[in-house]
């Protein structure tokens, strides 16, 4: 693999062998930047859910947030990926926190099955 712009269209159009070989063979943390983002946050951002559980499974912070205070988690309920949104969640992600702009993660939602989810006791 080549440089870390290369890692990251892998990880956008969910090219997961390739992605697996590349964090499994130790050529980059899961937990280190990539970019201004970190690999957990592409994989939400463009709904890749395998990745996204990959990456969980190997290690990855679910509500780290990047160089613009992004989680994860905002940026898949951000792109209504509803499963990305619902798996976060079960790993523990933090439905409490604030975009940027203020908002609640449930105010951000423009989906209704996202907002349920958001909603719902995490006990």
């Amino acid at each position: 693999m080549g440089s870390i712009e290369d890692i990251i269209w892998t990880i956008k159009h969910g090219e997961y062998d390739e992605v697996e070989r590349f964090f499994l063979a130790g050529c980059h943390n899961v937990n280190d930047q990539m970019g201004v983002r970190f690999p957990l946050h592409y994989a939400a951002d463009f709904g890749q859910l395998k990745l996204l559980k990959f990456f969980v499974r190997i290690g990855a912070e679910v509500d780290r947030k990047d160089k613009y205070g992004i989680t994860p988690l905002l940026a898949a309920i951000w792109e209504g990926h509803t499963r990305c949104v619902e798996f976060l969640l079960q790993m523990g992600a933090s439905r409490t926190e604030r975009t940027p702009q203020g908002q609640s993660y449930a105010e951000a939602a423009e989906q209704d099955d996202i907002r349920r989810l958001l909603a719902q006791d995490s006990s």
